[in-house]
């Protein structure tokens, strides 16, 4: 296991890389971190590199003009990768289709996870669903702790599902990882760089091989939103991942792998 920080835009980005072979790129999730690709880093026959986003893990928050999609590409610089499948969930999703958008020579093949392109929504607009109000609601109070809490159940549960249902060292991570960008959330959003048009917009200059997944427990936007990306970028249809809500490569690490393999076997 290689393991190190990142010297970019006066920021240092921790990344760990495992494995040899074709290299995959795995992209967190906006209340994760790199932990939660935890079980992706042996995948036989290739090289596996997760990386902390500004503000998550162990990458510390320092005020400034940043994009994901740019924070991707200097870990696959530094690394002397010139090409990789990205996976993304969720934001991380976004940010892997960006980078498939305005660097399509690094990018050999797209796994979008729980992801929905910037500028989409579904015809009846977004789901007003009682958990996102809640999380909401906690976020505001700023106690993280219960902004975490509520997180969990929106995110970690997702539909259909109590925390209490859960495993509880998955819960314990899943709080770990949600509450370090809680204390930044605010400030990061002021600076991120915009990506115009909006990903949507340019989803027909993505020519990389690609595949939509989802969790069985994701909201039913998310599940329209697999369905979409399916219909514009793949040639397959989207997969599900029975027993998981919005971080299945953490929740069904196994039935994720298989997934993956079978989409790399290609």
């Amino acid at each position: 296991m290689e393991s190190g920080y990142i010297e970019t835009d006066g920021t240092r980005i921790y990344y760990e890389a495992a494995g040899r072979g074709p290299a995959i790129l795995f992209v967190h999730a906006g209340v994760a971190d790199s932990r939660m690709w935890r079980g992706q880093m042996e995948i036989e026959g290739h090289r596996s590199i997760v990386f902390d986003q500004r503000g998550f893990g162990k990458t510390t928050w320092v005020p400034g003009p940043y994009s994901n999609r740019a924070d991707s590409l200097a870990v696959l610089d530094h690394l002397g990768v010139t090409e990789a499948v990205v996976v993304g969930c969720s934001n991380g999703g976004e940010a892997a289709m960006q980078l498939a958008i305005v660097a399509p020579e690094r990018v050999s093949g797209l796994v979008l996870v729980g992801a929905s392109p910037g500028g989409w929504e579904p015809e009846s607009g977004w789901d007003d669903d009682p958990l996102w109000d809640e999380a909401v609601a906690a976020y505001a109070t700023g106690d993280l702790a219960e902004s975490a809490a509520a997180d969990a159940k929106l995110w970690l549960a997702g539909a259909g599902r109590d925390v209490e249902d859960l495993d509880h060292e998955l819960v314990e991570l899943f709080y770990d990882m949600d509450l370090t960008p809680l204390s930044t959330e605010t400030e990061r959003n002021e600076y991120v760089v915009m990506f115009e048009p909006p990903t949507n917009d340019r989803l027909g200059s993505i020519s990389a091989p690609t595949l939509a997944v989802v969790g069985e427990h994701d909201f039913p936007d998310l599940h329209m939103a697999a369905r979409y990306l399916a219909d514009r970028l793949s040639e397959s249809d989207h997969v599900t991942i029975a027993g998981a809500a919005h971080l299945p490569s953490l929740e069904r690490p196994t039935d994720f792998n298989t997934v993956l393999k079978a989409f790399l076997a290609v």
